[in-house]
């Protein structure tokens, strides 16, 4: 069954013409032609449990859609600041999370290694894998082989796995098996990947790996607010961080209002949008084009300073050295209030994965 989901879910994504993060990182590149299950020695499909939808209006359905109207900045995390300096934010675990990195979803586990390689090269020090995209030994390759060559200390790398929903039922085991699939003594951030029966006992389990050291952050992806309260309703610890779809078409706000309380940080995921589905690519938006021109930058580059002027960690991916370089070539620069509003007006609840 988690093959046949797997298979689903790609070929909804290839119709779809986008492949979550990494599919969109540059439209030059095509990763969404491997199937990272078929060229993966881990033999896993990034399939799904992820339920990628039913077709029905996500806006509709789902509570994660636009809501109010926040300040014209667009930044909903006055709970935990961006520090623009460390290039970090500080969770409500103690631990600081980098603010962007590279997402490998859609990489075999030998593109997951060049990728992750080249990025630490150039200063990226978040990772974001799962069990799911079958690609954590290829990670653990590219880390274990960048801290060595480049002088790199465990500590300043943080790394993000997540558990797939078919493991939820025996999550404790499955933590274990994240450490040493990633080659690692310790996960630095560990995800529900989604909602689905035994996700309570899941995030129990991950609360236990924390107790005992093995994991320094916990949170949750694509959850939206009634889950959310009620997993609040057995946890212990707050989630760190909630991963979720978002980009300035969709754009999350009553999520973001929702989880402030918890002190829970928003990660995106398709930071730069989809394509193929109906509407203007993100990245040929005149709005962003045009920002872009006035700052020197590409696109890319805008809606990537754009998420984290608004508070959402960005994980972009890429198996391109340069796009990668460019990815993380944000710093040098900030968008003005006006080109802030300017992104903020393209929310219009439109999602390129309904899931």
């Amino acid at each position: 069954m988690k093959k046949l989901n797997a298979i689903l879910f790609v070929s909804l994504m290839l119709l779809c013409g986008c492949g979550h993060e990494n599919a969109v990182a540059q439209e030059s590149e095509n990763p969404g032609v491997e199937n990272p299950g078929g060229n993966n020695p881990e033999g896993k499909n990034p399939g799904s449990g992820e339920n990628p939808g039913s077709g029905e209006d996500p806006g509709e359905n789902n509570p994660g859609g636009s809501g109010d109207k926040d300040d014209e900045s667009g930044n909903t995390n006055n709970v935990n600041p961006f520090n623009f300096e460390t290039r970090t934010v500080l969770l409500n675990s103690g631990y600081e999370m980098p603010i962007v990195g590279i997402g490998t979803y859609m990489l075999s586990a030998a593109q997951a290694e060049e990728s992750v390689y080249n990025a630490l090269k150039i200063g990226v020090r978040l990772f974001d894998t799962a069990d799911i995209y079958g690609n954590e030994r290829g990670v653990g390759r590219g880390l274990q082989r960048g801290m060595r060559d480049f002088g790199i200390k465990r500590e300043e790398i943080f790394v993000t796995t997540k558990l797939w929903t078919s493991d939820f039922y025996r999550a404790d085991e499955e933590v274990d098996e994240r450490l040493e699939r990633l080659g690692l003594d310790y996960i630095d951030l560990l995800l529900l990947h989604h909602t689905a029966r035994d996700d309570e006992h899941a995030y129990q389990a991950m609360e236990r790996g924390v107790e005992a050291g093995k994991i320094h952050s916990i949170g949750i992806s694509n959850f939206y607010e009634a889950d959310i309260d009620r997993m609040m309703k057995i946890a212990k610890i707050k989630p760190a961080v909630i991963q979720n779809e978002l980009h300035p078409y969709f754009q999350e706000r009553s999520v973001k209002k929702h989880i402030a309380p918890l002190g829970t940080v928003m990660e995106s995921w398709f930071p730069l949008g989809g394509r193929g589905t109906g509407i203007r690519t993100l990245s040929q938006h005149e709005v962003i084009t045009k920002i872009a021109e006035a700052h020197g930058k590409s696109p890319y580059q805008v809606l990537i300073r754009w998420h984290l002027q608004s508070g959402n960690i960005a994980i972009p991916g890429s198996s391109n050295a340069a796009h990668i370089a460019e990815d993380y070539n944000v710093f040098d620069f900030e968008l003005t209030s006006d080109e802030m509003k300017q992104i903020n007006d393209l929310d219009c609840n439109h999602r390129f994965a309904n899931y």
